[in-house]
């Protein structure tokens, strides 16, 4: 199957796309800066979403039908019916506010059900190595800084058997693992690294069912899939210069959509922002809810 348009919505900086439901057929996803959160069926077509207060940079669902939001100053839970719960916050964690524009970028829920959520300056440049990789603990919804000197924290996965966390920090211009037991990582290592700026940065990634992974590059205009040893294997074309994340949905979870940004620049190709689909030869697993108890 080619690479086609699946949602026409130009997205500033569309993220994050997660899919749930007993076929996997309701995608979500987000536009961080408009400040949205997006739905759409994967079977009927049938679209939806609501706006956030904040800048908002991912939806998480949770066993109780309820989903966390990553709103700049959160994260939040919102229940189906629209009620919203306040969580700890970055100052929670650190003990004080933060010290410069900041906000949540990517997150994803760990096999073991916590869930890891990074964060990012506003103007990154200015403050590099200055933010960090937190856990939201499934047992009493405590933040915990657990990864510091990050410059923006991205892409999360892990292998099949919860043992490694694949985890890139754009701005390193790398992916990295970490061992991974009982919510706590150690021993990190890079397992990849950017040999030339013409590749783009790596973004979001989304693991496959054989522990392989694909990597959004931004400013590369392509997805790259690793296998588990972390070789290269192919560079997919997305046709747009800035996609930003990817997920397997659908009934057999064998359907790849990518995400992308046309990051606000003036006068964007047609096609920016919006986001693709694509059958690659191997499908994913489904994604672990976070646990509401």
């Amino acid at each position: 199957m080619t690479l086609e348009i699946w949602d026409e919505r130009a997205c500033q900086v569309g993220e994050g796309p997660v899919a749930i439901g007993p076929n996997h057929e309701w995608i979500w996803w987000v536009d961080i800066y408009n400040s949205k959160v997006y739905f759409k069926n994967f079977e009927t077509g049938e679209i939806n979403g609501y706006e956030t207060d904040e800048h908002v940079s991912f939806v998480i669902p949770c066993t109780d039908y309820s989903h966390l939001l990553g709103t700049a100053n959160g994260p939040i839970r919102r229940t189906k019916d629209g009620v919203i719960t306040k969580l700890q916050t970055r100052q929670d964690a650190n003990g004080r506010p933060d010290t410069f524009p900041e906000r949540w970028n990517d997150a994803k829920v760990a096999p073991d059900g916590h869930l890891w959520l990074g964060s990012m300056p506003y103007n990154w440049a200015e403050h590099p190595n200055a933010c960090g990789l937190y856990r939201l603990s499934k047992d009493d919804l405590s933040l915990k800084k657990m990864v510091d000197g990050i410059s923006l924290s991205n892409g999360l996965g892990w292998t099949k058997d919860g043992k490694t966390m694949v985890y890139i920090d754009t701005m390193a211009k790398s992916i990295d693992t970490f061992d991974y037991k009982d919510g706590e990582v150690s021993n990190r290592r890079v397992r990849w690294r950017v040999s030339d700026d013409s590749q783009g940065l790596p973004d979001g990634l989304c693991m496959d069912a054989q522990d392989g992974l694909w990597v959004a590059f931004w400013n590369g205009g392509v997805m790259r899939h690793f296998d588990k040893d972390f070789n290269l294997t192919q560079t997919l074309e997305v046709g747009v210069p800035m996609p930003t994340s990817a997920a397997f949905v659908g009934k057999d979870l064998g359907t790849l959509l990518i995400t992308s940004a046309h990051d606000g620049v003036a006068n964007p190709g047609k096609d920016w922002g919006k986001t693709f689909s694509y059958r690659p030869k191997v499908g994913g697993l489904a994604p672990v809810l976070f646990p509401i108890k």
